[in-house]
């Protein structure tokens, strides 16, 4: 069902794409810095900069997701030393001092 889903919004963004490029079939210039020049169509230069973001907000979310699991690790290295703890303090005899 994933891949499905996955697959018509692939399908979806092509169509997108296909469609955009041949509504807008003029160049346009990109200049940046360093006299780095580009003329590319303006679907090409929209699409760049979205894959652009798309992989820049793919990296943080990896970080962030590697992250949550070394805590979550941890936590859980954690949680089986005091349920050890636990099981043998209930296993220990009680001690009266009368």
């Amino acid at each position: 069902m994933k891949r499905l889903v996955y697959l018509v919004v692939f399908l979806l963004m092509a169509v997108f794409t296909l469609t955009l490029n041949l509504q807008n079939p003029q160049l346009v210039s990109f200049n940046y810095y360093f006299n780095f020049h580009w003329e590319a169509p303006l679907a090409l230069v929209l699409m760049a900069t979205f894959t652009i973001g798309l992989i820049c907000g793919w990296l943080l979310m990896t970080l962030s997701v590697f992250k949550n699991r070394r805590q979550v690790g941890k936590a859980k290295k954690q949680l089986a030393k005091v349920e050890r703890e636990v099981e043998n303090l209930r296993t220990m005899p009680i001690k009266d001092n009368v």
